[in-house]
């Protein structure tokens, strides 16, 4: 198992749970119809942020499973994130419906780190198959013009988030020729299942993942990108979940209501579903980790360990 920092490196904020781009690679459309949570109380996420006050936090990002932007107080809330933490990278993930002109302004001012737009696309079509909730005649246009403003002044770091897998080959290439060209960063993300919650069959152009140590194959040992050993995932009624991954709030691992940060991450809760993760245990009660695309088996770690040496 990976080392467990001293308290969360990174922490997501779900202030609110509202997303209208339903997406198809995303879960929220269906499983936020039954979260029994809401918009984040304004005394908690203070008292959230009160706590990581001297502490090794490097980045906090306001944002879990939902857009930031449907958040009426977002700005507000980044900007007390800044002046609580001066030193903290704080990072944003919205998309382009929400990018209006009228909110060009305070986007552009906001003490951000980095800001991501998920654009699975970049025609009408793309938008009408991987992003229903956006209207693309009316969302384009705004992204454009907002790319331009940012142009200007760039504030930040500005990424375009994309997933592969889920178009024809010649269609993601044209995307990525597109951002290519206008010099803006584009990551690209494999599209995953989820945890499970998305049917990958529906993608007829999703690569044979054959690099991926998948659960029906060898169990789970570490979470490729540390979200059990680095970061914290709070909900925006104060519990804890495992991850972003964690869609159903199935594995819950405290609540802020009544713990403090980092009696969650010291808990006992939370240190038994690290060790079931180390241990690498062949699980039936279906766990979250056991039908994620992101965990790392050990045999995938010794043969990485095998050609570092092999180099070295």
């Amino acid at each position: 198992m990976s080392d467990v920092c001293d308290f969360p490196k990174y922490i997501q904020i779900q202030t609110t749970t509202r997303c209208g781009a339903r997406c198809r690679m995303c879960p929220h459309p269906s499983a936020s119809r039954s979260w029994p949570n809401g918009p984040m109380d304004e005394a908690l996420f203070r008292n959230i942020l009160a706590q990581c006050r001297g502490q090794a936090v490097k980045r906090i990002c306001p944002y879990l499973m939902a857009d930031p932007l449907c958040d009426a107080r977002i700005f507000d809330r980044i900007r007390h994130i800044r002046s609580v933490l001066p030193d903290v990278e704080i990072e944003v993930s919205t998309t382009p419906q929400m990018l209006v002109p009228a909110r060009h302004g305070d986007l552009l001012a906001a003490p951000l780190t980095e800001l991501r737009i998920s654009s699975h696309g970049i025609t009408e079509e793309d938008y009408r198959l991987l992003m229903p909730g956006v209207r693309y005649e009316t969302a384009w246009p705004n992204f454009c013009a907002f790319i331009a403003k940012w142009r200007e002044v760039q504030p930040y770091a500005l990424c375009i988030v994309s997933l592969y897998g889920v178009l024809p080959p010649e269609r993601e290439r044209a995307i990525a020729d597109h951002w290519e060209k206008q010099g803006i960063r584009l990551e690209r993300w494999r599209v995953t299942s989820r945890g499970g919650r998305i049917d990958l069959d529906q993608f007829d152009t999703v690569p044979d993942p054959t690099d991926w140590p998948r659960a029906r194959r060898e169990p789970p040992y570490a979470c490729r990108f540390a979200r059990d050993t680095e970061w914290m995932h709070i909900l925006s009624d104060g519990r804890v979940t495992l991850c972003c991954m964690d869609y159903h709030q199935e594995v819950i691992l405290g609540d802020l209501q009544d713990q403090t940060l980092m009696e969650v991450w010291t808990g006992d809760v939370f240190a038994g579903v690290r060790d079931r993760i180390a241990k690498g245990t062949s699980h039936t009660d279906n766990f979250l980790c056991e039908r994620c695309e992101w965990y790392v088996s050990e045999s995938v770690l010794r043969a990485k360990s095998l050609q570092t040496a092999d180099v070295s």
